[in-house]
Order: C-alpha cells, then structure tokens, then sequence
C-alpha cells in the first residue's frame, strides 16, 4: 500500500527530517519516493509585478541541487527515488503529478504552528486532500506546545509509533482499517481503536462497546497491544483530546463517514482533526 510515494516539499527547514521519518516506510512495501517541487505561477506573477528580475532557469537548478540531495539520501536508504521541478499552481500540480505516478500515498506537509494560534495545516495541504483521490498522510513533525507558560518544541520522529484509529463501521473507515497491518510491519506496537457518539439518541453505547471489543480481539490477533475507547461529546475536539491525553504519534481515519453526501470528498470531522491536531494524520479515502 506504500510502495510509491509522492513528496511534494517546499523545502524548507524540516523537510529532509520529514523524509527521514518516512524511510521505516520501506518495511511495509516502500520503492520510490517522487520528489516533487512546484514553483508557483502566483509567486511568479506577484515577484514580477513587484519589479523583481525572475530567472526560473536559476530557480529549478537551485531547487534541482538540493532535491538531488534528498535522492542521494534515498539511494543510500536503498529505495528509488524521482525528481519532479515543475511550474503552475501548486495543488493542481501536485494533484497532476499523483495522478500521472499513480502513486500510493501523498505526504503533504503543514505550516509551522503559532503558539498563539490553532493553523496546523494551510490551504494547499487542505486542497491536496479535498482533490486527490489518494490517501494522505498530513505530517506534525515539528510542533510548539505551551506548558505552564513555556514554549517548547516538540519533534516526532517516530510517526508510527502508537496509532489511533477512528471508526465509524462505514465503509470509508473499512479501508482506512485496512492500512492498520501495514503500519505493524512499519513499527506499530499499540493501537487505541476509538469511536465518538456525538448523539446518545442515534446510537447504542453498549452496542459500541461490543464492536469496539471485538476490533480489539482481531487487532491483538495481529499483534498490536490494543485498547479502546468510546468517546462523547463533538467529535474531533474528543478525537485530539484522546491522541493527546494517549500520546499516540498518528491518527488513522476516513475522509467521511455514514450519512455523507456522495461525491464529496472531504468531511467536516476529519477537516478539523487535520487542522487543530498535533499529531500527524493519515487520511484515506
């Protein structure tokens, strides 16, 4: 299931590092990373009615030498790898270039967070996932947490570490369930399966409670040491408090859940868990 997969990267400070945390990747079917950069038409256009002289030649070889880097890197990993400079707008590029690899899995960064603020993720990365028919895999690596009024950074390293799966027994939680094996090759060893009951009126907790049971006997069939919850109350607030309160390191979900209007792609849960989470999120469609 991760046998290809695309990289879109800025470049920026925590980009190789994210790389790096991917590699373990390889245990659980990993080939080829494509390693694609999008030099933004709008950029462009903004630079130049600006007044400023813009050489795209000199932009791709820059780009050019430094994700030649990150292959190198990848080459001594034993995995093979791509590179893709192209130039447009950025999401429709990055949805183009998935498409035309037919690739596994999109690994789709976020902005660096404010303290102050709750922007986990920008607008690319929200695009990316509204668009692409692709699972994506949203990485928290570098986030700032205020504890007792101090700000301290925090790396996650280890991304695949402790899951927590969200289910709704629909059928776009089914194929999110079916990545759950592929993560224990890749270093999963604990998994909190849990569902949220927003409405005790609509739905039975005693009747969750055995479902959750019985996902927990097949999961520790396979090897992970397992526990439950069942959650009450707004569902992605309750989501990111347990990944949190459980220090798990990824959350697996579906893009959508039972009741969601056909055709489209993107659910007001999942929307929001990507968005305030600090842990990386694994969105499969």
């Amino acid at each position: 299931m991760f046998e290809k997969i695309i990289y879109p990267t800025k470049l920026e400070e925590f980009s190789l590092p994210i790389l790096k945390s991917l590699t373990c990747l390889k245990a659980g079917g990993l080939r080829e990373v494509v390693l694609l950069h999008v030099i933004d038409t709008d950029v462009l256009y903004a630079m130049r009615r600006s007044g400023f002289s813009v050489d795209e030649g000199q932009i791709k070889n820059s780009v050019l030498e430094e994700l030649n880097s990150y292959s190198e890197y990848l080459e001594a990993e034993n995995i093979k790898s791509k590179v893709r400079i192209t130039v447009g707008p950025v999401v429709s590029e990055i949805i183009k270039a998935s498409i035309e690899e037919d690739v596994s899995l999109i690994v789709a960064g976020r902005q660096k967070r404010d303290v102050l603020g709750e922007l986990f993720v920008g607008s690319t990365t929200d695009r990316v996932i509204r668009k692409s028919k692709f699972p994506v895999l949203v990485t928290k690596y570098h986030t700032l947490r205020e504890i007792e009024g101090k700000v301290s950074e925090q790396f996650c390293s280890d991304m695949f570490r402790k899951i927590l799966y969200l289910t709704d027994w629909s059928p776009c939680a089914e194929r999110a369930k079916q990545y759950i094996p592929i993560l224990r090759k890749v270093g999963a060893s604990e998994i909190v399966v849990a569902h949220v009951i927003e409405d005790r009126f609509v739905e039975s907790e005693e009747d969750r409670e055995k479902e959750l049971e019985s996902l927990k006997k097949e999961f520790q069939a396979e090897g992970f040491k397992v526990s439950t919850r069942l959650l009450l109350g707004k569902a992605y607030q309750e989501i990111n408090r347990v990944a949190t309160q459980e220090d798990v390191s990824l959350i697996v979900m579906g893009s959508h859940g039972k009741g969601f209007v056909e055709g489209i792609l993107w659910g007001s849960v999942s929307q929001r868990v990507v968005e305030y989470s600090e842990k990386s999120v694994l969105i499969v469609k």
